[in-house]
């Protein structure tokens, strides 16, 4: 065994190798335009990036608690106040407010729970929340 076989691996770096590591960019800023504008695009990139994942997890939280508090109050989120006058019934109110699209007996349930009314009467001047109900 020659003596130069047993250094090839274990050879000091030299020029040659030094500019390699150097072109790879490790270790040191670049120093003409287009590096440092490629650099610059990165890191723009980059944060863009992470404004977009904190803007889907605040949206993420948002959409969680809307649902999680959906079932405590519909009504809250959702839906607008109707003042009953002299000879309403909920089978009228929610015949003129839903129209003839909507199940009228699944209307007068959601106005009864959303309202906590025991029964189905109600009086003159009472205010009702009305629901949004999907078709």
């Amino acid at each position: 065994m020659s003596v130069g076989r047993a250094y090839r691996g274990a050879t000091p770096a030299g020029p040659a190798q030094h500019r390699a590591v150097a072109s790879r960019g490790l270790g040191r800023r670049p120093s003409s335009r287009a590096g440092r504008r490629r650099l610059r695009r990165r890191r723009l990139a980059g944060l863009l990036r992470f404004v977009v994942f904190l803007l889907l997890v605040f949206l993420a939280v948002w959409a969680g608690v809307r649902v999680a508090h959906a079932d405590a109050d519909a009504g809250v989120y959702t839906g607008h106040q109707y003042v009953v006058s002299a000879g309403d019934t909920l089978w009228s109110i929610a015949a003129h407010e839903y129209g003839a699209d909507i199940d009228l007996r699944r209307a007068i349930y959601k106005i009864r729970e959303v309202n906590q009314l025991d029964g189905s009467t109600v009086s003159p001047g009472e205010r009702l929340t009305l629901p949004y109900l999907a078709e």
